[in-house]
């Protein structure tokens, strides 16, 4: 299936064909996606399904084994087959492109010795060569976006799991990336921090930030994407508005995915009055 964008106009994030394999267990299956500047993607499916491959094969953290990748107009990934010559990027390449595509983790990736700060101070520096004044006023002007200026200082083993994800978001948003990748961001949360995460994740989608998500978090899915991706093996099983997908399924796959969420929402709420 052909996951193409809705929106017009040249795609800020392009996949043509992409493929991976981890030894004998093929995880993406000749995948297609648009993503065009200011449109939020969500990607869905179950555990295994090969979302969290696909992002990470974006930014080549993992190399793929086929298909084309280009990121604002520039190829950054190319091979056609079994047997045909890769084509892909220098790591001083690589460098460049992360520094246009943001990527937030699920579990925080922040460096333990360095203050929130320094966390989100640090890319700028190694990578863009900054100077110093700049970085520094550009990132406590990001942390004060995702509301943790006040924490600048602390380490990151003295902060909620929910702070230590704005802090990640700020230090993304600090390279002043072109799109931003987030890989199931709220699912190393307590229930209760969940919030607080996603409320940033909608301001910068109100903003127009160019974003594919991975979540199972539908009701963000719902309010807040353009379009959502479904995967399922591997392979693309629906793709297009969140209320047709979600809320109208017409793929068995699909519906039975959304009824396990509905299904266990229900069954929660009994112990959630009671608490």
């Amino acid at each position: 299936m052909n996951m193409t964008s809705k929106k017009e106009g040249q795609s800020l994030v392009s996949v043509r064909g992409l493929s991976k394999s981890f030894g004998a267990h093929q995880v993406l299956r000749n995948i297609d996606l648009d993503v065009h500047e200011g449109e939020v993607v969500a990607l869905l499916g179950s555990s295994g399904s090969g979302k969290t491959t696909l992002l990470r094969c974006i930014n080549l953290l993992e190399m793929p084994d086929y298909g084309e990748i280009e990121i604002a107009g520039n190829p950054i990934f190319k091979c056609s087959g079994e047997g045909q010559t890769r084509s892909s990027i220098s790591q001083k390449q690589v460098n460049a492109l992360r520094s246009r595509v943001g990527m937030v983790f699920q579990h925080f990736n922040l460096f333990p010795h360095m203050s929130v700060l320094g966390n989100v101070m640090e890319g700028p520096r190694t990578v863009l060569k900054e100077k110093p004044a700049e970085n520094r006023e550009r990132a406590l002007d990001y942390l004060a976006k995702v509301g943790m200026s006040d924490f600048a200082e602390r380490r990151p083993d003295r902060l909620s799991g929910g702070q230590k994800q704005r802090v990640s978001i700020a230090r993304a948003l600090n390279m002043r990336p072109k799109v931003m990748l987030f890989d199931e961001p709220t699912s190393a949360l307590d229930p209760e921090l969940v919030g607080e995460v996603l409320e940033t994740m909608m301001t910068l989608a109100k903003e127009g930030m160019t974003m594919i998500v991975v979540t199972h978090e539908l009701g963000f899915a719902l309010e807040v994407a353009d379009r959502v991706v479904f995967l399922n093996e591997g392979c693309v099983e629906a793709d297009g508005p969140p209320g047709d997908v979600l809320l109208h399924p017409e793929n068995e796959r699909v519906q039975s995915f959304v009824n396990r969420f509905h299904a266990t929402a229900e069954l929660m709420r009994p112990l959630l009055q009671e608490s």
